[in-house]
């Protein structure tokens, strides 16, 4: 039987007095209910697929967008796992210098290398934000520096220490004048913290 000649029968219960009007209108309802919902509910189902799928490709629009480099990077600062927060080449004028930001998630060990890709040789020192005036003011003997993270004049540098969570700043100068050495120099900077 149909929805609709479920509805006449009902009707016909209720016109020859074997059905209250009350009972009419429940089973009716019912009726209505019965039919209704699978509708809806296939309805639902039809747009939760394509919903998902939506948000799976706008998880992956985020990921590629944020990055799959800062993606790990959180994962890791989470877990205390070994990051990498820094890995480029940076080029450094000569007579001039260079702050690399570096922010430590959490405390343990940092291990730096530097190497000079091309040019000439640097002064390489390790420092806190704090000590930023100084530094824009060319008051290099005024800086406070980890003694452990400092060389002058290297091509190569290789330092591993303890540092505490935190700011800091990797700074490279490059002191020469540029008039019978490079005029700028190419710096490898790959820095590694580890629990």
């Amino acid at each position: 039987m149909g929805l609709a000649e479920d509805l006449k029968a009902l009707r016909e219960l209720r016109d020859k007095g074997e059905m209250t009007e009350s009972a009419y209108v429940a089973a009716r309802d019912a009726a209505l209910n019965k039919i209704a919902t699978p509708t809806v509910s296939h309805k639902r189902g039809r747009l939760v697929v394509p919903l998902l799928l939506i948000l799976l490709l706008l998880l992956a629009a985020i990921w590629y967008t944020a990055g799959s480099r800062n993606t790990t990077r959180l994962i890791a600062t989470a877990v205390h796992a070994p990051i990498t927060l820094e890995d480029e080449v940076q080029n450094l004028p000569a007579a001039s210098w260079k702050a690399v930001p570096l922010n430590l998630p959490y405390a343990g060990t940092l291990n730096i290398n530097l190497q000079v890709v091309r040019g000439n040789p640097v002064d390489v020192f390790l420092t806190t934000p704090d000590q930023a005036d100084a530094m824009n003011k060319g008051d290099w003997t005024n800086v406070k520096v980890y003694g452990d993270f400092s060389a002058t004049k290297t091509q190569t540098y290789r330092r591993t220490g303890q540092l505490g969570q935190g700011n800091y700043y990797l700074v490279i100068r490059d002191t020469s004048l540029g008039i019978l050495s490079s005029r700028a120099s190419d710096v490898s900077v790959k820095v590694q913290l580890s629990p």
